[in-house]
């Protein structure tokens, strides 16, 4: 299922643990059905994220300092200066490089305890995301 998740390729992305320059590199679990389906929709929103499978050899070969076990806990971002962002923050740095409107949303994150909020939900629905289906639903 990862293959076909998204349309980027990982050639886009340095060895050096860094995106290409004015990209992003997205790392999320391919085997999450619920990731998969978000790693879509974020390529949607900006052709400058590169969506890369955590689960292939040569995408934690290319970000060698990122432990596999903080990769499986939550969604790993990269920018081109090799800035790392986790969790609710990488899903913000991501909507920041996102076209139109949309764009507007990663204010929210300076509106005091939002990004808390955001972190929180984040983490509770991260801990569950194997019993979600690709809509962020639990699966019953």
């Amino acid at each position: 299922m990862a293959a076909t998740a998204t349309a980027r390729t990982i050639s886009k992305t340095t060895v050096d643990g860094k995106a290409a320059p004015g990209r992003l590199a997205m790392l999320y679990d391919g085997e999450c059905e619920m990731c998969v389906s978000g790693a879509r929709s974020m390529l949607k929103w900006s052709p400058a994220i590169d969506a890369l499978d955590l689960h292939e050899p040569s995408v934690r070969a290319q970000f060698p300092d990122l432990k596999m076990e903080n990769l499986l806990e939550e969604l790993h971002v990269v920018d081109d200066r090799g800035q790392i962002f986790r969790g609710a923050r990488a899903i913000n740095e991501v909507i920041r490089y996102a076209r139109g409107p949309k764009r507007l949303l990663a204010y929210l994150w300076y509106i005091p305890g939002y990004a808390w909020l955001a972190d929180r939900q984040y983490k509770k629905i991260a801990a569950s995301r194997y019993q979600r289906d690709p809509y962020g639903s639990l699966k019953t």
